[in-house]
């Protein structure tokens, strides 16, 4: 069994140093030369050690703190962690698509080898832990303590094969837009719990905006961090005003503060929302109109926003209690391309799939229509 289990952390080791094009190059030169018999000549053999030598190696092994500069939200070793070794891959970025480098921390804990990945600007459903395994278990949905105030949704997965199992388990930060993996390979672990680990890996002092303002409110009164409603409330200025809303996706009214309150009908074009996630109040989103010709609108538990030229509304996710688009159609004049576009959305998930819009002139005008006639946000002004 030592052996078996020796053999498939070199397969895992492998895979993590290399991913994507290089990591496919690699595995499928080391099957072929785990098949070269023992009559291989011994040109065969220098040719194949002068491709290995002009392979360069993507990876750098770098500081931890030159791991933070490359990626916002990083995690941190479990404590109790040994053999700690950053890496970077610069080669699997992408800059000009905002895809940062991979970052890749390997560590030992209880005698057993992980690799934890991350990468600012991938996408949710990129695949950046580089496990060539067949998983026997998986995709199980799961939610990460610490992580995302303890609602960070993610998926486990497990691989039992002859050699041994591989636990993984990926979680995605969708308000940075980082992807994230952590994966262990041993002889045995029915009974062990990967996703524990994860969570001791959440390192608070990597919160980048941790004292940044999320909205107008925020940057005038200095605060970032509010205690109650009232004290949102208490530190609006003249003009500006607050309404309490009920959205699908909270069971309690959450709190809409906005900058300006016309004072024909109190209405708003802008606002930013609090809610209380798991008891803690926190700022979960913006949204906005168009001026007082294009007021916020409330129906149903369903925010209607965009002007006459986009139809949107919002709702809150039930994974983060955050606001995130329900509905978007737009007719293209906005961003030049005079050309409909959009997509709907029918459950407030954020792994609910989309629908495309393929309606016609006359469809979204009929959505515009029907926006127009929901119910205007009435807002308290403060004087």
């Amino acid at each position: 069994m030592k052996k078996k289990l020796i053999s498939i952390i070199a397969v895992l080791t492998m895979a993590s140093a290399c991913a994507a094009g290089c990591g496919s190059t690699q595995t499928q030169e080391t099957t072929e030369n785990a098949e070269v018999t023992e009559a291989a000549t011994v040109e065969t053999s220098a040719a194949a050690e002068e491709a290995t030598v002009q392979m360069a190696n993507p990876w750098v092994e770098i500081s931890e703190e030159e791991a933070n500069e490359a990626c916002a939200r990083l995690f941190k070793a479990p404590e109790g962690a040994t053999n700690v070794t950053w890496r970077i891959c610069n080669d699997l970025g992408n800059p000009e698509q905002g895809i940062g480098p991979l970052v890749q921390l390997d560590f030992t804990l209880d005698d057993m080898p992980f690799t934890a990945r991350a990468q600012q600007g991938a996408s949710e459903d990129a695949d950046i832990a580089g496990n060539y395994v067949e998983w026997t278990v998986g995709p199980e949905d799961t939610t990460l303590a610490n992580w995302g105030e303890g609602n960070m949704a993610g998926k486990f997965y497990r691989s039992i094969g002859d050699t041994g199992y591989v636990d993984m388990i990926t979680w995605y930060d969708v308000e940075i837009g980082i992807s994230y993996s952590l994966s262990v390979a041993a002889a045995d672990l029915d009974g062990f719990d990967i996703q524990a680990v994860a969570e001791q890996m959440y390192n608070g002092e990597n919160e980048p905006f941790a004292d940044m303002p999320a909205d107008f409110l925020q940057e005038q009164s200095g605060i970032v961090s509010f205690a109650t409603y009232d004290d949102v409330i208490a530190a609006l200025q003249p003009g500006q005003g607050y309404a309490y809303i009920k959205l699908t996706g909270s069971d309690e009214e959450v709190l809409a503060v906005t900058d300006l309150v016309f004072e024909a009908d109190h209405s708003a074009y802008e606002i930013s929302v609090y809610a209380k996630p798991n008891g803690k109040l926190s700022q979960v989103g913006n949204v906005s109109g168009n001026g007082s010709a294009y007021p916020l609108r409330l129906e149903d538990g369903i925010l209607y926003a965009g002007d006459n030229h986009s139809y949107e509304t919002y709702f809150l996710s039930k994974e983060y209690v955050s606001l995130m688009m329900k509905d978007y159609v737009s007719d293209g004049v906005n961003a030049g391309s005079n050309e409909l576009t959009g997509f709907t959305r029918e459950k407030n998930s954020f792994d609910d799939e989309t629908t495309d819009f393929t309606g016609t002139q006359e469809d979204f005008e009929k959505l515009l229509q029907e926006r127009d006639k929901k119910p205007v946000i009435e807002f308290t002004m403060v004087e």
